[in-house]
């Protein structure tokens, strides 16, 4: 089973807003699973993208 991360753990794993979440969501850079009424963020698609971030700089 998937590891999930709320929108406020992911903004302050990676420092960043959370409106930041919302537009890299919007993006589609980060996608989002509803569950009753929380929203959810598979550990494994925060660390992707997160890792997307260095072949950027690079």
């Amino acid at each position: 089973m998937a590891q999930l991360i709320s929108i406020r753990d992911f903004s302050e794993r990676y420092s960043i807003s959370r409106a930041t979440v919302y537009r890299l969501k919007n993006k589609g850079e980060i996608s989002f699973l509803k569950i009753g009424r929380a929203t959810r963020i598979k550990t494994e698609d925060a660390e992707r993208w997160f890792a997307s971030l260095n072949h950027i700089e690079d």
